[in-house]
Formats: C-alpha cells, structure tokens, sequence
C-alpha cells in the first residue's frame, strides 16, 4: 500500500492564507472576484478611479466615453496608433519641466 499524496490547496502559493475575495460596491452593486490581493487591491482601485471619472461626466459626454472605449478597447492595434499620433502633435514640454503625459509619479 502506498502512501497518499498531500492534499492540494487551491490557494496561490505566494500568500498564505489568501484563497479568493469579492469586492461589492456600494455604490453601484458592481461584483469584482480577484485571487490574489494585488488583483484584488487594484480590482477596487480600477472600479474607484471608474466611479470618479463617471461622477464627473454628464449624460452627453457618458455616451461618447463609451462609444470611444468600445472602440479603442476592440482593437489594441488602433489604441497604440492613435495614442502615438496623439502623442506625436502635442506640444513639447519646456527644459525643467515634467512631462504631463509621463505616468511615472513625481
């Protein structure tokens, strides 16, 4: 008779204790399920930063947002494209001065 293998766990190994966790919220009813903290943690940032930009559009400029994002999230190709030809005509910075379109924190 041979000896029985070890139970698996469905948890990842990099952290203890963690198996799945599921973000409601509150404001929208919106159910996010991440595996990991660091899914989880930016699942509720990502679902946060959406709530603040949606807040400050109205109903006109809601619609455009998502026509747009329909699009652009569609095809990579055409996001990457379009960003360079965004980033291509926009003025230079001065000498001394940060780059607005750097997304590396100050």
């Amino acid at each position: 008779m041979s000896p029985r293998p070890a139970p698996r766990s469905s948890r990842p190994a990099s952290v203890p204790g963690w198996d799945q966790a599921t973000f409601r919220c509150g404001l929208c009813g919106a159910r996010r399920t991440a595996s990991t903290e660091t899914e989880y943690v930016r699942a509720v940032s990502a679902h946060r930063d959406a709530h603040a930009v949606f807040d400050k559009l109205n109903a006109i400029e809601r619609d455009g947002m998502g026509s747009i994002l329909r699009v652009l999230l569609e095809d990579v190709a055409l996001s990457t494209e379009l960003l360079a030809l965004i980033d291509q005509d926009a003025p230079k910075p001065q000498a001394g001065t940060p780059d607005p379109r750097s997304r590396r924190p100050s």
